[in-house]
């Protein structure tokens, strides 16, 4: 399974009203690509940030489901955004983690990734369930599982590097961006 593949299982997936932050990069440019939504919200820099504006999110609109899509190069940028969110346990957060063990939008440059268990550093954190997942059937059953159940749940994807797709830049303002989600909130 490629990076698209998962993104894509994710958002075909959704009820319709769940809120994702996107990390920064391809991961925003290729879940656009899939499907656009004003519930998305995407970071056009801020590496390493994704998690931390979700947890703000998740605590601010604590009735509605949040998920951030993140990569293993922000997920190391930001490695102390699981120990809050481990110690303030929104209910209602979903943290993915798509691993493809490089910093695909700088180059591919290699992550140290194969030598951190995010999802155990997650669980030790204090996250109620953290998961790692290697194949797409059990992507399949652990995010529709999470989805009606209690977070913060962490989910750290194996993915190939393999990019299936070239995705267009997204063609909105960072105002643009911030204006759409909003205007969701309930």
């Amino acid at each position: 399974m490629n990076r698209l593949e998962a993104i894509r299982l994710v958002i075909d997936n959704l009820s319709g009203d769940e809120l994702i932050i996107h990390a920064n990069g391809a991961m925003s440019r290729e879940s656009f690509f899939c499907r656009d939504r004003r519930e998305n919200f995407y970071l056009l820099g801020s590496m390493g940030l994704a998690s931390s504006v979700a947890l703000g999110v998740a605590l601010h609109q604590p009735q509605g489901k949040v998920i951030v899509l993140d990569g293993d190069g922000n997920i190391l940028m930001g490695l102390g955004n699981l120990a809050l969110i481990g110690a303030l346990r929104p209910e209602n957060l979903i943290h993915l983690v798509l691993d493809n063990q490089a910093y695909g939008t700088t180059g591919d440059q290699p992550t140290i990734s194969p030598d951190i268990p995010f999802y155990k550093i997650a669980q030790a954190a204090g996250y109620r369930e953290a998961y790692l997942i290697d194949q797409e059937n059990k992507l399949q059953k652990v995010f529709s599982e999470s989805l009606s159940g209690l977070g913060p749940v962490f989910i750290q994807i194996k993915v190939s590097q393999e990019v299936s797709k070239t995705c267009p830049r997204i063609p909105y303002s960072a105002r643009k961006i911030k204006e759409r989600f909003m205007s969701v909130f309930k």
